[in-house]
């Protein structure tokens, strides 16, 4: 058995094609030819060659001076002439003067394959996945199908997905496909039988540091017997795949032998250290580690963590043994992480110091010098970009290809809030469950402490990534923010590879999901759960915030593929506002039809629990904020008060709103604050009380509207917002003007009376209240909408059975 790696640059390869050494002025590898010829001989290969850009002054110097292992190849760029759309085409085995006709002939991918064919060159199409400058698309790869045999099915600087997705491509052909094809196509294949393919492998190594880890092989004994291998469609590949990290770090280590080429070297003591770590093998001298630790004394920065854990990431490299050179990247991607963590803590207490003092200048001050760490960072999101790049093609070619059987979407769903009693953290955990129970591929991705995670009872499949700094929310002091550390939650998601995101919330997590969606070209869905505009509208009066929040949350939303809305109002309010409607559409809830339903004996043990006199019962749930129009609630109860002797308003929940107003109505004794309820208690408030009153104009959607219509409790609310279109007016319950005093007072005063009165309408309305919402409310439907696959799972007949009153 015979191994080469058959995709190997030096520093005879023609200009980069990443932007970032474009940028600093770097080539696009430094390794020298002697290096590659060592260290794939070291590794077990039995030959070697390079495979430069359009160069092949590299591979001719080692084919010189060791003809029995090594012969010339060149990796050209190949157009189609149609479109300009370039390929990498591998050739092996060429001669000078095939190198020179290649060169003329590369203009034309056609006129290149009929010179291989007559010059029976063996050949490999590269990375054919890769889209080199941004034109490639399906019909390109199926002419390619046509027009050449043998493709690169492992290469070493493309990640896993990208490989396996062709690997399989090109294995699933039949005669049938191929005839297809040339009928499309007019393109005669190039083969007898070109249904069965050949496959190479090679590192892409560009950098030193994966010589020969991925490579090809076959029965051979010399080079013109492998050549001959690969021209019969009789080699295989095998070794390691890439991912973002040793991407990045093969970009840092070309700047850094960039930075070798010019006089005098890297100028930072610590610096030069770091790097020195990392790409040298010899360990720095005992003069180089008594000058670090010299400068850290000099500049008296000894207790600098930042500086700290640079020095300490060195001595630690020089003094371990690492098996791979994947062990000792990763290590060092850790400390950076850290590193880059340590930046974003210590410029955020900057800038809120700065912030509180008005002192501008130290702002901008500490934000430049944040830029030697953004520096450092933009590598890893750039290479993770390219990494997933072509995400779209590669699902073509599992539909037309490969045909796998549909499965339902790997999600990944973030979000800011989940510890909170609001309807948000309700539906997003519900969901999370439920998909846990089903095994449906839907992750919950969070950022909490270690007790919370476990009083939350979160699915055990959920990721909680680490957070850096916490943040409360300016009026809602209570919400807590985290912002993540950043590098370390690119690595956890990447290894994730979700199909689709869901983001419920526009902070720092939810913002991580948008990133993680635009690095990784997946489609990307927003749940627009709450208005905030509507909201600081209803808090605080000062415009300039209320417009900066609207801009910033319309940006956010409008970097969605889609916009998942809770009502048909909603959708109009936000189009309104300049949201594309194409985007929106409805976010179906459901409801648990086990926990909310018409309890029997309710309002006894009601009364009982909460210690309440016989009245009628009038009932708010939900967050406690100005948002959600309390003060006027108070109002017209107080109204109400004058014509009704034994009535109670009940409040149940808890928020910032709640101390203010309780304070302010200690004197009334009907109004009575039952603070936090626990959500497995809700169903005995709701079936206990006699209607559900929720004047709120902030809602989106208004979860406690639809349970409480679950339970039996006719509701009545406000015409603005989103829990309008859960009650059927005059049916369900009632549909009020906003803040009209006077239709409100006199509304609830005729319902109230009816009650007393044991009217029949109150009774058909609480039945059809538990109708409505059975009928048009189900979590099956929700995952179907959400993941594309249905359960079909059948209801029993117990649940859809209405109660009897």
């Amino acid at each position: 058995m015979a191994l080469a790696d058959l995709h190997v640059h030096s520093v005879h390869s023609e200009h980069p094609s990443e932007w970032f050494l474009q940028r600093i002025g770097a080539a696009e590898s430094y390794t020298d030819p002697a290096y590659i010829y060592s260290t794939a001989l070291e590794n077990g290969m039995n030959f070697v060659t390079i495979t430069d850009h359009n160069r092949i002054s590299g591979a001719l110097l080692l084919q010189k001076e060791h003809p029995e292992v090594a012969f010339i190849s060149v990796e050209s760029t190949v157009y189609f002439p149609e479109d300009g759309c370039k390929i990498h085409l591998l050739m092996y085995g060429i001669s000078e003067d095939q190198f020179k006709e290649i060169q003329k002939l590369r203009k034309d991918v056609y006129s290149l394959r009929d010179y291989i064919i007559e010059e029976n060159i063996a050949y490999s199409v590269a990375h054919a996945t890769y889209s080199v400058n941004n034109k490639l698309n399906i019909t390109h790869l199926e002419r390619l199908i046509l027009l050449f045999d043998i493709f690169e099915s492992h290469n070493g600087g493309r990640n896993k997905y990208h490989n396996e997705t062709w690997l399989q491509s090109l294995k699933s052909l039949t005669p049938e496909i191929i005839e297809e094809l040339r009928k499309k196509y007019d393109i005669e294949p190039i083969s007898n039988d070109p249904w069965i393919k050949g496959f190479t492998g090679g590192s892409d190594d560009h950098a030193g540091f994966f010589i020969s880890k991925t490579y090809t092989y076959g029965e051979a004994e010399t080079i013109d017997e492998f050549l001959e291998q690969i021209r019969d469609k009789r080699t295989l590949a095998g070794g390691r795949f890439n991912d973002y990290k040793s991407l990045a770090f093969t970009i840092y280590k070309i700047a850094y032998d960039f930075s070798k080429t010019k006089s005098g070297g890297l100028p930072h003591p610590i610096i030069q250290q770091f790097s020195d770590s990392l790409f040298e093998k010899k360990s720095s001298s005992f003069f180089s580690k008594i000058k670090i630790i010299s400068f850290l004394h000099r500049k008296k920065l000894k207790e600098d963590p930042i500086k700290r854990k640079i020095y300490e990431t060195i001595q630690s490299i020089q003094n371990s043994a690492y098996t791979t050179m994947e062990d000792k990247l990763n290590y060092i991607y850790n400390q950076l992480s850290d590193i880059s963590d340590e930046l974003f803590i210590r410029l955020t207490n900057k800038v809120l110091e700065d912030l509180k003092s008005g002192d501008l200048f130290n702002i901008v001050k500490g934000l430049a010098g944040t830029l030697p760490g953004i520096f450092v960072s933009i590598p890893f999101f750039s290479t993770l970009k390219h990494m997933f790049s072509g995400r779209e093609l590669l699902n073509e070619l599992e539909e037309r290809f490969i045909k796998k059987q549909k499965k339902s979407k790997k999600i990944l769903w973030f979000t800011d809030t989940i510890t909170d009693l609001n309807g948000v953290s309700f539906i997003v955990k519900k969901i999370a469950q439920l998909a846990f129970e089903r095994k449906l591929d839907i992750t919950l991705v969070v950022s909490l402490k270690q007790e919370e995670m476990k009083n939350l009872n979160l699915p055990p499949t959920s990721i909680n990534i680490s957070s850096i700094y916490e943040i409360e929310l300016p009026l809602y002091a209570s919400i807590k923010i985290r912002i993540p550390s950043v590098l370390s939650t690119l690595n956890i998601i990447s290894q994730y590879q979700p199909d689709e995101i869901y983001i419920s919330t526009p902070g720092p997590i939810g913002l991580t999901g948008l990133l993680m969606s635009k690095l990784m070209s997946i489609p990307v869905t927003g749940i627009y759960h709450t208005d905030f505009k509507k909201q600081y509208e209803a808090i605080d009066e000062d415009g300039t915030i209320k417009e900066l929040i609207e801009n910033s949350i319309r940006w956010f939303y409008m970097n969605m593929d889609r916009i998942k809305v809770p009502t048909q109002e909603y959708i109009q309010i936000l189009a309104k506002r300049g949201y594309r409607e194409e985007k929106m559409s409805i976010f179906r809830r459901g409801i648990e039809e086990d926990i909310f339903f018409p309890l029997a004996n309710a309002r006894e043990n009601m009364k009982l629990k909460y210690s309440l006199s016989e009245s009628t019962y009038l009932l708010y749930a939900g967050r406690i904020s100005k948002d959600k129009n309390l003060s006027f609630l108070c109002q017209v109860f107080e109204q109400l008060q004058r014509k009704h002797k034994k009535i109670k308003l009940l409040i149940a929940g808890d928020g910032p709103y709640l101390e203010e107003i309780r304070n302010e109505k200690s004197n009334n004794q009907e109004i009575v604050f039952l603070g936090k309820i626990e959500r497995d208690m809700l169903p005995l408030l709701y079936a206990g009380s006699d209607l559900f009153v929720f004047p709120s104009t902030t809602d989106t959607f208004g979860m406690v509207v639809l349970e409480a219509q679950a339970c039996g409790l006719p509701a009545v609310v406000s015409n603005i917002g989103g829990p309008k279109e859960i009650v059927i007016h005059e049916e369900t319950g009632f549909i009020l003007e906003a803040d009209h005093n006077e239709e409100w007072v006199k509304t609830l005063d005729g319902l109230i009376s009816k009650i007393n009165q044991n009217d029949e309408q109150i009774k058909q309305m609480r039945i059809s209240s538990h109708e409505n919402i059975i009928k048009t409310c189900n979590w099956d439907i929700v995952l179907e909408d959400i993941t594309g696959k249905s359960e079909n799972l059948e209801k029993s007949a117990e649940n859809n059975q209405i109660p009897k009153w």
